[in-house]
């Protein structure tokens, strides 16, 4: 499979270089199916991700500060989509694994969490094996996902599972519940219902996760931050440094100035 491995320097719109093995700035990967971030924490603030986020300290526990349950001290946690949360591992390094529940449902990963509270699980059974694989030498984002789910699957409404497919196919298209409920013969309120039950997240939220993907992609291309936004069908390149806020709770910029590296596959 085809790979864009780069380095973004400090900045918008610089010249990607090429960069082999694990380097000492963070690490951002996409692909079909999952998305991750490994590096040190970037003191980031309150937030809700699109969807269902596995965080693990590498060095050591962190603390999972949350909107409805406080503070929680744990070594990996797994926040649902939309779940307000923050990690705060004092800037040791820690792996994010954000996970597109059609493709791979929340709950493969929820089934391995040891213990939970609230929506939050706490403890993956691979934690040990998890942190080991962050330690090599190379990174292979498809072990560590692999690791995350264990092969545990669950079949997915066809209808369900071809909406979603069209939503990360065209992002910059606002898909309207309406139209879509409308088509499948369904009345908009089951439709949404159906949705969010099958993927874990709200339909609305599904495509904000597909356009800021994309807008992700573009960037690991050496796009400037204008065209990321655009091509990805955010209205303004405001709104679109508002939505990475809400979603990872740091601003684009603070990412750009630890000179992430992306390492992205075709979308599947």
């Amino acid at each position: 499979m085809d790979r864009c491995s780069a380095t973004v320097p400090a900045g918008p719109g610089g010249a990607l270089s090429e960069t082999c093995g694990l380097a000492r700035s963070p690490l951002v990967w996409i692909r079909p199916g999952h998305a991750g971030y490994l590096g040190r924490e970037l003191g980031v603030d309150p937030h809700s991700t699109s969807v269902a986020v596995l965080s693990v300290g590498l060095t050591g526990p962190f603390v999972l500060e949350t909107a409805t349950h406080g503070e929680i001290r744990t070594r990996s946690a797994l926040a649902p989509a939309r779940a307000v949360h923050r990690v705060n591992s004092r800037d040791d390094p820690i792996l994010l694994m954000f996970v597109d529940v059609v493709d791979s449902p929340a709950a493969a990963i929820a089934a391995e969490m040891t213990s939970a509270v609230g929506p939050f699980g706490l403890g993956h059974r691979r934690e040990r094996e998890l942190i080991e694989l962050c330690a090599g030498p190379e990174v292979d984002p498809d072990a560590i996902f692999g690791l995350l789910v264990a092969g545990r699957t669950r079949p997915v409404d066809p209808r369900i599972d071809a909406v979603a497919a069209a939503i990360r196919l065209h992002p910059r298209h606002t898909f309207r519940a309406e139209l879509v409920a409308a088509r499948l013969d369904l009345s908009t309120s089951h439709f949404l219902r159906l949705f969010a039950q099958q993927c874990g997240t709200t339909f609305r939220r599904y495509q904000q996760w597909a356009r800021m993907i994309h807008a992700l992609r573009g960037m690991a291309e050496g796009h400037d931050l204008t065209r990321c936004a655009v091509d990805a069908g955010f209205a303004t390149p405001s709104h679109f440094s508002e939505t990475v806020h809400r979603m990872f709770g740091a601003p684009v910029s603070r990412l750009l100035r630890h000179d992430v590296r992306f390492d992205v596959s075709p979308p599947g």
